[in-house]
């Protein structure tokens, strides 16, 4: 290895300490700060403002393992292709499926699932931990083992196929355009994720989860009113069974033209009232309304240009200086994917504080959008502390974990928001009126 590589390394593993050093710092800081300042037990001051109480102590250890494990992924992240990329178990694998295909798209299915199933290996103590044993020890999943082993099998198998389909394409036209494939690739980026948004909800979920038409119909009658008030038009609401895995809470939007729909895990339904479900369902039509789904395909594309443009600069730097010796010699070789996949994922590590800042700010919007809609702050507010409460979720967490992870606002800043935000009361003009019938 040479001398610009080990420097460049070396640097790297200083940096990744220090960070890891100021996750830990600040996470201990947010900590004490928490339990000098929150009250013990939560309190509805008159006439409806609603304030968080103290954490528990499993939700003060889940915080902790939830930070541990978000590191160790972290470090995964960037050991695991590096793994592939030093030992040269890369281009071995190449050489392998070169030698058992004809066809040069059949050799890089063959490479990328060789390379998938080695990789969820590696990874499965990790998940196996997370995903299972640790949901069971704090009460928040409902799962056997088999079944979650056989959601995980079933993931990979969807994963890899629905990857291996497309996976080619890159390499093709790395080796077509090799000075340019990073636009192009940027390009096809945007109608990809588009035909990713318009199928998933239709092909993809329905495999993993049953959905079904909301069943409470008193609930449904109320959700049909609310959504009557905005020009959503064809818009479904859904309940899918998330109670047979999990006792958390969620709902998300999905899905473009006519296969948009508003999902409610059966848990939010179960546990919240129907004002708290109705606000929860306001805010996903918030997302929608602002198009903000289309937003994230298009800036999604844009970004994906310039992060891929820096890959390119960053891998040819790489095999530059590495002179052939993790055998390949340039980016159209499919061996060449772990130090791809280095590249991408040191940019995403890198660019997760703006992204994630992008991210809470359209969150931010659908909140307010909720609250103009409903104009039930008190619903809005124990909603969020029903659900996050249930999550054992800290009221916030450190400052640099928040930074690199949530792309939500923080629990105490939505329950915050909530409480103050009321434009009505005082006359003021709706952000958000022209997106409600009778609202200018």
């Amino acid at each position: 290895m040479c001398k610009e590589i080990r420097r460049s390394i070396l640097a790297f593993s200083v940096v990744f300490v220090l960070f890891i050093l100021a996750v830990v710092i600040s996470e201990g800081v947010n900590s004490r700060h928490i339990l000098g300042t929150y009250p013990e037990r939560i309190s509805v001051a008159i006439p409806d403002v609603v304030s968080i109480s103290k954490p528990s102590p499993e939700a003060f250890e889940f915080q902790t393992s939830k930070v541990a494990t978000w590191l160790v992924r972290l470090f995964l992240s960037f050991a695991v292709p590096a793994f592939f990329l030093f030992s040269r178990l890369s281009a071995g694998i190449r050489a392998w499926a070169v030698k058992r295909t004809r066809r040069w798209v059949s050799m890089v299915v063959v490479y990328f699932s060789i390379y998938s199933f080695i990789e969820i290996l590696i990874y499965f103590p990790v998940d196996l931990y997370t995903g299972f044993f640790r949901m069971h020890s704090y009460g928040l999943s409902n799962q056997t083992l088999l079944q979650w082993l056989v959601e995980l099998v079933k993931g990979f198998l969807v994963n890899t196929t629905v990857t291996s389909l497309v996976i080619w394409v890159p390499f093709l036209i790395i080796k077509k355009s090799p000075k340019r494939w990073w636009l192009y690739l940027g390009l096809v980026t945007i109608p990809y994720l588009f035909i990713g948004s318009y199928v998933q909800p239709v092909v993809i979920d329905p495999i993993f989860n049953e959905y079904r038409q909301v069943e409470d119909v008193q609930l449904s009658h109320k959700i049909d009113s609310l959504i009557a008030k905005t020009p959503i038009e064809n818009c479904q609401v859904l309940q899918v069974d998330k109670s047979r895995e999990t006792n958390q809470m969620n709902a998300f939007m999905t899905g473009v033209f006519n296969t948009k729909r508003i999902v409610l895990w059966d848990t939010t339904i179960n546990y919240l009232n129907n004002e708290e479900v109705l606000g929860v369902v306001a805010h996903e039509m918030g997302h929608y309304l602002m198009g903000h789904i289309w937003k994230s395909i298009v800036i999604g594309g844009l970004a994906g240009i310039i992060a891929l443009y820096f890959v390119y600069r960053l891998s040819n730097w790489f095999i530059r200086k590495s002179n052939g010796k993790w055998g390949f010699t340039g980016l159209h070789d499919v061996a060449a994917l772990p130090l791809i996949m280095l590249m991408i994922n040191l940019l995403l590590f890198v660019s997760a504080p703006l992204s994630n800042a992008y991210s809470r700010s359209m969150e931010i919007e659908a909140d307010r959008f909720e609250l103009e809609l409903t104009r039930n702050n008190f619903a809005t507010a124990t909603a969020t502390v029903k659900m996050h409460q249930q999550s054992l979720a800290m009221p916030q967490p450190g400052f640099v974990y928040m930074l690199w992870n949530y792309d939500h606002p923080t629990y105490k800043s939505r329950v915050d928001f909530a409480n103050d935000y009321r434009p009505w009361e005082s006359g003021r003009p709706l952000k958000y009126g022209k997106f409600i019938k009778g609202q200018k």
